[in-house]
């Protein structure tokens, strides 16, 4: 069963995680972002630990004049990918404007914009391949908003919005779409965190978790932790004027 996953977004982190554990489980693992040392890296520890081999790129997901260049050189090199997991996104969650229009513009070019863009350019190669997978990463972020987090949420919600409104489409062509949210992960993303993160499991962990959901089942939503991703179902089900009065309790 072994075979190709492209991972966008693998520098450190969920997406370092996740192709430490893919290519111990013998698959071909190739990875892209904008830190080619750090991919580096990760590739000589996987080699020198485990014996496997990771393909490092380097990969700017907001260069958009560059991007499909790039991929397409990628592919051709390595040839086509199983599963894509569009994992890149980023972060700045101690702003303390209630809405930053800069900010905002340059989390959306990652984190929504670069992702749509890579979806583009990927979806005729995930044709060519049967069964073949298209995973991005979202958050419960994206299930409601939150105080302090607005250009988050926001993107991590459109994500969501957009994975449900192609997923149809993808299948009738042969490509299974599954959109991910976990709850709180550490990585050096939420390290920047200055509040307290209930439930929160160790990168490693979720690599392990997305391995086991990518191999192992079909559903469209990959959640965890379980219990957390539970909570935040409920939250999201809730009357906007109770939603509301709870999350004001968030404000400093």
């Amino acid at each position: 069963m072994p075979s190709t996953i492209l991972i966008v977004g693998a520098s450190s982190g969920i997406g370092k995680e996740t192709a430490l554990t893919f290519a111990k489980n013998n698959w071909k693992v190739v990875v892209c972002s904008r830190n080619l040392k750090k991919l580096k890296d990760l590739a000589d520890f996987s080699s020198k630990n485990f014996k496997k081999k990771i393909l490092p790129y380097k990969l700017d997901i907001t260069k958009s004049d560059k991007l499909k260049l790039n991929i397409n050189r990628i592919i051709r090199e390595t040839g086509l990918p199983d599963i894509v997991f569009l994992n890149a996104g980023t972060n700045n969650p101690n702003s303390k404007n209630i809405v930053n229009n800069k900010q905002t513009k340059k989390l959306f070019e990652t984190n929504f914009f670069g992702i749509i863009h890579c979806t583009e350019i990927f979806l005729p190669y995930l044709r060519k391949i049967q069964n073949s997978q298209l995973v991005i990463m979202s958050s419960v972020a994206g299930y409601r908003g939150l105080p302090y987090a607005a250009a988050y949420c926001s993107t991590k919600a459109a994500l969501i919005a957009f994975a449900e409104s192609i997923y149809n489409q993808c299948k009738a062509v042969g490509i299974q779409v599954r959109i991910i949210c976990p709850g709180f992960v550490k990585t050096p993303l939420t390290d920047k965190n200055n509040f307290k993160m209930p439930m929160i499991i160790s990168a490693k962990l979720a690599g392990q978790i997305i391995y086991a959901k990518l191999t192992n089942s079909r559903d469209f939503e990959i959640v965890f932790p379980k219990l957390f991703g539970f909570v935040m179902k409920v939250l999201k089900h809730l009357p906007n004027s109770l939603y509301l009065k709870l999350t004001s309790r968030l404000l400093k």
